[in-house]
């Protein structure tokens, strides 16, 4: 709403094959290609697994700013995330598509380890953002808004 108030056209799509035990990233990337008007002004935010769709799009489509919020960028080699690692990712280029890069991490994420997220600011040089308290950043942590992302959304 607060995105929106401020002229923001925000896109919250239900990624097919998300919360599904295979998750699987050609359905997930052609669905937002083809649903989703990606453009050079773009903000992408990932979250958890969608930071790898989110670094994935970023390989191909040039963005203004991309969040990832208790993700990952190392190879994950179980089972259900195999589609998301045909090839390791292209940091270099994903920097160079993406003006700004932003890794939200936070001290009690049951997933995600603190240093794993500053580990991946620094290959990504990305600026690293630390919100107190957020779990995995869900609904089931306590969280349903992260108001800290708005300082670095510019107009």
């Amino acid at each position: 709403m607060e995105l929106e108030n401020k002229g923001y056209t925000v896109h919250l799509p239900v990624i097919p094959t998300m919360d599904t035990d295979k998750p699987d990233f050609p359905t997930q990337r052609a669905f937002i290609e083809k649903n989703i008007p990606l453009s050079r002004d773009f903000v992408i935010l990932g979250h958890s697994l969608g930071t790898l769709l989110a670094m994935r799009l970023a390989e191909k489509h040039q963005f203004s700013a991309m969040f990832l919020i208790s993700g990952w960028d190392f190879d994950d080699l179980t089972a259900e995330h195999q589609s998301f690692w045909p090839n390791k990712l292209d940091h270099d280029t994903i920097k160079k598509n993406v003006n700004n890069i932003y890794v939200l991490s936070t001290n009690n994420d049951p997933y995600m380890t603190d240093f794993s997220m500053k580990e991946m600011a620094k290959r990504f040089e990305a600026e690293y953002v630390f919100v107190k308290d957020a779990g995995h950043f869900t609904k089931d942590s306590g969280r349903t808004k992260i108001p800290e992302l708005l300082q670095y959304i510019h107009e």
